[in-house]
Formats: C-alpha cells, sequence, structure tokens
C-alpha cells in the first residue's frame, strides 16, 4: 500500500502546472465615475483575472499622455514593453442610473484579441460583471453567458419596461342579419347588444366581447376575441380586422354552435379620452351547420351586423 501511495506522490508531483500567461491590467478610465471606483475597478479585475488560473498578473502604468482610454496602439505598446501576451482595458461609462463596463485585450502587436461588455446597475453591480468579464476572456466566451446565481448584476435583474396598454369597459346595441337560414332561406334582422373590453396598445387594439342577438324565432349569441389596426393615433381613429367567437345559433332549426369568424370595419371617436364612442359594422360566417330537422339540408349560419357601443 505504502509503495502505491509513494507511485501516487512522485507522479502527482511529476505532472507541470498548468501553462500561465502574462498579461498586465492598465488602470480603468471612466466616464462620469467616482475615481475611488475607477481604482477598485483596477484592483478587481486584477484579481479575478488572477483567480481564472490562466494569467499571471501585472499592472501597469497609464501610457503617456493618455487622458482617456488607451488606443489599441498605446496598449500594444505597453504589452510589448512589459512582455505580456496581453494589455487589458476596462471602461466603466454611466449615464443616468445605467453603466456600461467594457473590458478589452490588445496583443503587442495591437491587434485586438478580445472585446466584452456588460451593463450594470450600481457600483455594487461592478464585481460580479468584472468577474464575468475576466471569466469571459480567460475562456473567450461573453460576459452574458456566464452568469450564475451569485454573479447576476442588477441590471440584469430589472424587469424590462413596456408599453402601457389602456383599456376600456364599454356597452353596445346594434343588429344582426340572419341569412341563410335553417327555417326558410328568407333574412331576418335580430336586434340586440352586448358588452365589450377593450384594450389598446398604441399600434394594435384587441377586445373580448359578448354579443346577445334574437327575435320571436331567432337566437344569437357568441363570446368572442378581435384583433384591428387602427390607421390614426389621433382623437378619431378608423380601424379594421377580425375575431372568432363561440357562437349558439337557432334559425328555427336544431340550433347549432361552434365556431364563427368574422371581419369587421369601425371607428373610434375619443380615442384619446376616457370616454369613447365605438361605431363597428361586418360580417360573420359560422364554421359550422344548423340542421334544420327531418329532411331539411344543414345550413351555414352567416350575415352582416352593425353595433353602436359607448365605452368608459
Amino acid at each position: 500500500m505504502r509503495t502505491i501511495l509513494a507511485a501516487l506522490s512522485v507522479a502527482c508531483t511529476a505532472v507541470p502546472a498548468a501553462a500561465t500567461e502574462r498579461v498586465v491590467v492598465l488602470p480603468a478610465t471612466g466616464a462620469n465615475v467616482h475615481e475611488g471606483h475607477l481604482a477598485a475597478a483596477t484592483d478587481v479585475l486584477r484579481a479575478h483575472l488572477e483567480r481564472t488560473g490562466h494569467y499571471t498578473v501585472g499592472v501597469a502604468v497609464a501610457p503617456p499622455g493618455s487622458t482617456g482610454e488607451p488606443t489599441a496602439a498605446q496598449a500594444g505598446a505597453v504589452a510589448s514593453a512589459a512582455g505580456a501576451a496581453l494589455a487589458v482595458t476596462l471602461r466603466v461609462a454611466r449615464l443616468g442610473n445605467v453603466a456600461s463596463v467594457r473590458l478589452a485585450a490588445y496583443r503587442p502587436d495591437a491587434t485586438l484579441a478580445h472585446v466584452d461588455e456588460i451593463g450594470a446597475a450600481s457600483p455594487d453591480d461592478l464585481d460580479p460583471a468584472i468577474r464575468r468579464l475576466a471569466l469571459g476572456l480567460a475562456e473567450g466566451r461573453t460576459a452574458r453567458a456566464l452568469a450564475e446565481l451569485d454573479s447576476v448584476t442588477e441590471r440584469e435583474a430589472d424587469p424590462f419596461l413596456r408599453f402601457v396598454a389602456t383599456n376600456v369597459f364599454g356597452v353596445k346595441l346594434g343588429s344582426a342579419w340572419l341569412l341563410n337560414r335553417a327555417s326558410t332561406p328568407d333574412a331576418h334582422m335580430a336586434s340586440g347588444g352586448g358588452l365589450f373590453w377593450l384594450h389598446d396598445a398604441r399600434s394594435w387594439l384587441a377586445d373580448l366581447s359578448l354579443d346577445l342577438f334574437g327575435t320571436k324565432d331567432d337566437r344569437l349569441v357568441a363570446v368572442g376575441l378581435g384583433l384591428y389596426y387602427p390607421f390614426s393615433r389621433r382623437n378619431l381613429a378608423p380601424y379594421a380586422g377580425g375575431g372568432v367567437s363561440y357562437a349558439w345559433v337557432d334559425t328555427g332549426g336544431e340550433g347549432g354552435q361552434g365556431l364563427q369568424l368574422r371581419a369587421a370595419l369601425g371607428f373610434l371617436f375619443g380615442r384619446l379620452s376616457t370616454v369613447q364612442v365605438r361605431v363597428e359594422g361586418g360580417w360573420s360566417v359560422g364554421a359550422f351547420r344548423e340542421d334544420p330537422g327531418p329532411g331539411g339540408t344543414a345550413r351555414v349560419p352567416h350575415g352582416p351586423y352593425a353595433t353602436l357601443g359607448l365605452a368608459y
């Protein structure tokens, strides 16, 4: 046993340590960033590069005459003078509550070896951002692809801003003309109304609707979804679109139910107001048939409709 352990010990000591490249880190530069934060960012970058195990890291002074981020030629000259494989620059620029952290690495011949960038929301974000930039340099990957549970930045955790869609609730009255009826081919006009909930997302409109139309002999009930394109952003907005409903129809036969498709044209009066008037007309076609009873031929219900609605 002792012989085996001794052999393993000799084998382990015989394995050479992984070769590391020598790199130099130039002082971090920034815009609208406190000098103390930049000095700390330089030290943090050096530490994270060393922790990757890929580099022996030194810190260089800023190139003579440099007042901002070093150019490729200046960084390459620093790397050449230091006998390093890479010269690494770090730039932190803050605008409002958002900062951009950019790392670039240059070879001694001033060619760009690696560049990457990640966002930060506060000084607390700098450490995880710089850690991922350093690891990205070592692995040849982007910092965005290297997020872990303890390195997600506040900036990344912030929810995305979205357009706010307005919505109004309305009541409508109108009529539907029932053609191709199950009992007779004669057209009947059914009166009634319904409810709708209209969503306005600026570039498009959508609604949920409930329609109830009827006469002494006919019934039409439909629950539907609609999508529309408004042709104006002004107070008066014509629109066009269509929708699909689940409809229950009885025109003197056995009754029928199923999906119903519709095309529509309309106007919104008061689109910029909290009170709106909606005028709409269109045509609906059933994707089902109503059975007229024994000996009859099943018919597809369809016909035009027109409504006037008030929403608030």
